[in-house]
């Protein structure tokens, strides 16, 4: 505080005496109670995300989506661990950005409004590893203050990747044709305005067995206010989704799987006296069958009549449960 802020002795002086006259009011103001009050300052976040309850299920739907586009692009099964989603300003999510970093801002038409999807540095050298065949791990440092022009192109192709899975996550919602309006190595370079409203942020932790980056899609809050009615109801039963590549392959396998067949001659009624007192060399007579039994695996598939072939005992299809 400065001397300019204390009062003068004649300013203190007049204030005493207004006190002793009455002419200063030093009655106490009521404020209420003292005690501290909880604050909820997700409060905000929370009632944005409530009001478009839909979107967790496209988000689901992109994440299981973007999981089997990026097997099929680098030949294995990647990790995707998705986090909750969020909303925070959109400034403080890219001062969060390192210094290198892809980031590709995008339109979504016909939905106004620019977003953000971003790659970070780990997960684009953890993607270019493995598409050259290694494990999918990043090195401990990052090697350059720029992308090479492999990882560049790389990571262009994963972001178009990424972009085609989203519209078909949103296609139940609205038909939405995101594209790259522009990319960019240095956060800071950004050409968005500044803004503090709020955004949607979903994160993705992608990798490979060992090693895992971040994926992160940011959405503003403003660019959903035309299908907000369509996010606000609730989410409808989807089918599921086949996979036909798989089918000839599962077809195979079971046709190869090795069975226990077993073909029942006859049964006997024996008392419990009679199990025990049986004896090597007893003979349990068994009459010639008229239909057999034939089993797979303890089930009752077929019906035969027993035989015989080229000197050995044999069961000969008549009959199948099928039928």
């Amino acid at each position: 505080m400065s001397e300019d802020d204390l009062l003068s002795q004649e300013e203190k002086d007049a204030l005493i005496k207004g006190v002793e006259s009455g002419d200063v009011d030093t009655d106490q103001t009521d404020i209420g109670s003292s005690e501290a009050r909880a604050f909820n300052f997700a409060s905000r976040e929370l009632r944005l995300l409530d009001s478009l309850p839909r979107l967790q299920t496209v988000s689901e739907l992109f994440v299981e989506a973007s999981s089997d586009a990026i097997g099929k692009m680098f030949r294995a099964d990647p990790a995707i661990e998705p986090n909750p989603l969020t909303t925070r300003a959109q400034q403080d999510f890219i001062e969060s950005l390192s210094s290198l970093c892809h980031v590709a801002v995008c339109t979504m038409s016909p939905l106004e409004g620019r977003w953000i999807l971003a790659l970070e540095t780990r997960l684009l050298y953890i993607l270019v590893d493995r598409y050259f065949g290694g494990k999918g791990l990043a090195p401990s440092a990052n090697r350059n203050k720029q992308f090479t022009p492999i990882e560049q192109r790389l990571a262009r192709q994963v972001t178009d990747l990424l972009l085609t899975e989203l519209a078909l996550a949103f296609e139940d919602v609205a038909v939405l044709e995101p594209a790259i309006e522009s990319i960019e190595e240095n956060p800071e370079h950004l050409t968005l305005p500044v803004s503090h409203e709020p955004v949607i942020q979903l994160s993705l932790n992608i990798g490979f067995v060992e090693d895992a980056g971040l994926c992160h899609i940011v959405l503003p809050y403003a660019m959903f206010e035309t299908i907000k009615d369509k996010l606000n109801l609730a989410s409808e039963t989807k089918a599921p989704k086949y996979n036909d590549e798989w089918q000839p392959k599962i077809r195979q396998g079971l046709r190869q799987a090795n069975l226990k067949v077993t073909a029942e001659l006859d049964e006997l009624n024996l008392t419990l006296r009679q199990i025990l007192d049986l004896v090597p060399g007893d003979v349990l007579p068994i009459k010639s069958p008229d239909n057999v039994t034939v089993k797979a695996e303890g089930e009752v598939l077929f019906f035969g009549k027993f035989g015989t072939t080229e000197g050995h005992n044999a069961v000969k299809i008549t009959q199948s449960v099928f039928e």
